[in-house]
């Protein structure tokens, strides 16, 4: 089952999401002091920590000898398919500058029903993605408490997929293949303490490079249940669209997160 690309449609929705960074940018600006904070800071605070990412699918997946298919795996059904499924996430701080990084790996099988006019009649996707950010930020709107900081840096991605066609004139067919590709990000990150326990926190990035797009929503709150440590819950999204040489993957990964994170 082969899909067409919609370039007006792919433009819609870069649109969209680059509005919906601006918006947040908008409303969190007019919340916050206009004194960034002083750069001599006390020292480096590090936090962060590992989250379980319970991240559902949908998108389109493909090589050069299956051709291009739709995926998808609802929240609903991550027990069945996430075999494994995992984020790390730290910030080093100093006054107002910071060090970002960033650690995801999701390892899925899905099955899904293919149309009654499909050369097969089901279609199971084997999936390991791997992605990585390293970055900076630079508080421009706020203090310790509550700011608002400009974010950059570089995205790097993995995927490795295996097509497999079942019934169907096509039942039996397979492919595997694997691309390895980098793409350039830029944003804004928030974070607000509502009080000495907790806190919320959420940041929106936008890029692009060897991929058509790539993008990553996120939104988290938090409880410091003990000196330097918080329970963690949030939702996060990420979407990119790379393709080459027949390969495709073009997938939006979204559902609720969970995890601890320390302050050091």
């Amino acid at each position: 089952m082969m899909h067409s690309d919609n370039p007006r449609s792919a433009l819609r929705r870069k649109h969209a999401r680059l509005a919906l960074v601006a918006g947040a940018l908008a409303v969190a600006a007019s919340g916050l002091p206009t004194r960034a904070m002083a750069a001599d800071g006390d020292g480096w605070t590090f936090n962060g920590g590992p989250y379980v990412w319970g991240a559902g699918i949908r998108g389109h997946v493909g090589h050069s000898s299956t051709g291009t298919q739709f995926i998808k795996s609802d929240f609903a059904d991550i027990a069945r398919t996430v075999d494994m499924s995992a984020m790390l996430m730290g910030e080093a701080r100093r006054g107002p500058y910071s060090v970002l990084a960033d650690l995801m790996y999701i390892d899925t099988d899905t099955r899904n029903r293919l149309p009654a006019d499909a050369p097969a009649s089901k279609l199971e996707v084997e999936s390991k993605t791997a992605s990585g950010f390293l970055g900076g930020g630079y508080t421009v709107l706020g203090d310790e408490s509550r700011r608002l900081d400009v974010a950059g840096g570089v995205r790097v991605w993995y995927s490795g997929t295996t097509i497999r066609l079942h019934g169907g004139p096509a039942g039996g067919s397979s492919g595997s293949d694997n691309a390895t590709w980098a793409d350039a990000m830029a944003g804004l990150r928030g974070h607000y303490a509502v009080n000495d326990r907790f806190w919320l926190s959420s940041w929106g990035m936008v890029g692009t490079g060897q991929s058509r797009e790539d993008w990553d929503l996120a939104a988290l709150a938090g409880w410091e249940f003990s000196p330097g440590f918080s329970a963690v819950l949030g939702y996060r999204a990420m979407g990119v669209d790379y393709r080459h040489d027949g390969f495709v993957y073009d997938i939006v990964q979204k559902g609720p997160l969970l995890g601890i994170s320390g302050r050091f």
